[in-house]
């Protein structure tokens, strides 16, 4: 019987030998590679596959949608869940079918990855080494493991072209640095840099990983996960320049205190926080997301309305509603360094309102027309409600002309806070220079002159805008916003 034992283990081992392992150097361009050890190490653990059967790439370029793989990898995450109808997908150019789509769903739902835009995420695109330094600082984070100092390490004292780093990478970096995982790269001076701009080979992330690995002390107590998450409301309604704090409803009550991801589907209308503290900072809808770790969520969709502005603002909250900040010259906020106008920021914040006016025909009746004027985004309702009133009044002034955000002057045209009505009937005269704009003004004698105590004034100044009649100077057919 013993023998018999004996004889049966040999034939076990003889047979485990005949079995092939995958090592580095069974890839035929890994044999003589620096990182052989490091890619037939990562290869086992299972981080990474060869891109052939045959070839491992090792200074091929790593992507960002390999690069979140091998992160998800390296925890473990369930990949049947994350792959499942259930998986919330956030990316256009983030197919289903795609080997990283699941990783990079349970990567934005535990704040470790995000998109380069709310639709897009390049999974393509390369990753460079501080952005690479960043994501595993934010795994090791969110993921509350922690890193063990290494033993003997041939560590940098510090990398010859630190202040090349990005300021949000260089305290990731410098971590990394003393733990021993990013070990950086020789330059021509004799010193160590960290180039983190370079994009990184997959020879460098298998290594990457392999020293992860090794110093990678898991959370033992990972929090609670929730069963379910919902908002009070679905909908919200919030003024521009408001805030709204959302509290989701989350079971069971052990769970409350789990990390969420919060997204805003528009930033443009609306940011939220890392709190669920949302901003409307402009005209519009959008949804407001909340996703669990497990992939759970909820969304609630707000519209951000115009807070109508009104003849009791002061100057200081008419800049807070327009530029969110107290400007002493708003005809100014635009400008230059150099005092010139830079007219594309000014553009991006100004849009189109398409006014319904009254107008008069050959035959002196009336009829509806319709104008489309630029102006800024934060009055822009604002303007169209000045017109709808205009529209609908007693007196239905008839207009043949609006003007409103223009590239020229210092006025309030070029910020989109000025509207200029029929101005050949409601000139501009300045009694110093003799300078004119326009034929005449003649109030009760020409229809489309418009008069000082008439509807149209009044419906202006109810809204906070001033008719431009200065001193030495008179402007008829001028409303703005800031009196100037």
């Amino acid at each position: 019987m013993k023998y018999r034992l004996i004889s049966a283990l040999l034939s076990l081992l003889m047979l485990l030998a005949a079995i092939p392992t995958i090592r580095a150097f069974d890839f035929e361009d890994t044999a003589s590679h620096w990182a052989a050890e490091y890619i037939d190490d990562a290869v086992r653990l299972d981080l990474f596959k060869g891109v052939s059967e045959t070839r491992f790439d090792p200074e091929g370029t790593m992507t960002r949608g390999m690069f979140i793989t091998v992160l998800g990898r390296l925890e473990g995450i369930d990949l049947d869940f994350w792959s499942g109808a259930e998986a919330p997908q956030f990316f256009d150019d983030v197919a289903p079918t795609q080997y990283y789509a699941p990783y990079i769903s349970w990567a934005v739902c535990n704040g470790i990855a995000d998109g380069m835009s709310p639709t897009s995420f390049l999974p393509d695109a390369p990753i460079t080494r501080e952005q690479m330094a960043k994501l595993i600082a934010f795994y090791v984070q969110r993921m509350r493991h922690e890193l063990t100092a290494p033993q003997n390490a041939d560590i940098p004292e510090s990398f010859a072209d630190a202040e090349d780093i990005s300021g949000w990478a260089r305290e990731s970096v410098d971590v990394l640095r003393q733990m021993g995982i990013l070990n950086g790269l020789p330059d021509e001076n004799g010193g160590i840099s960290f180039v983190p701009a370079k994009s990184s080979t997959r020879a460098e992330c298998a290594a990457v990983f392999c020293r992860i690995n090794a110093a990678l002390v898991r959370n033992q107590n990972p929090p609670a996960l929730p069963d379910a998450i919902s908002f009070p409301a679905e909908n919200a309604t919030v003024n521009i320049g408001g805030s709204l704090q959302l509290t989701p409803i989350i079971a069971p009550e052990q769970a409350k205190f789990c990390a969420l991801v919060w997204r805003s589907s528009d930033p443009k209308i609306m940011s939220v926080d890392a709190n669920g503290l949302v901003k409307c900072t402009s005209f519009g809808t959008a949804v407001i997301s909340v996703y669990t770790p497990n992939g759970l969520h909820a969304d609630c969709r707000i519209t951000c309305e115009e807070h109508y502005a009104s003849a009791e603002e002061t100057k200081a909250e008419k800049c807070l509603r327009l530029f969110g900040e107290v400007v002493a010259d708003p005809r100014a906020y635009y400008n230059n360094e150099d005092g010139t106008i830079n007219y594309q920021q000014a553009q991006n914040d100004m849009v189109d309102v398409t006014l319904q006016v009254w107008d008069l025909n050959d035959n002196g009746d009336k009829y509806t027309r319709y104008f489309t004027i630029k102006v800024h985004k934060n009055i822009a309702a604002t303007v169209v409600q000045i017109f709808r009133e205009i529209y609908d009044g007693e007196e239905k002034f008839p207009i043949h002309y609006i003007g409103g955000f223009s590239h020229g002057g210092h006025s309030e045209h070029t910020i989109g806070t000025a509207i200029d009505i029929n101005p050949n009937e409601n000139y501009y005269y300045n009694s110093r220079t003799g300078e004119q704009v326009g034929s005449y003004w003649k109030p009760g004698e020409d229809p489309y002159s418009i008069p000082l105590d008439g509807e149209v004034a009044r419906i202006f100044k109810k809204y906070g805008f001033s008719q431009g009649i200065w001193n030495w100077t008179v402007d008829y057919m001028h409303f703005s916003y800031f009196g100037t």
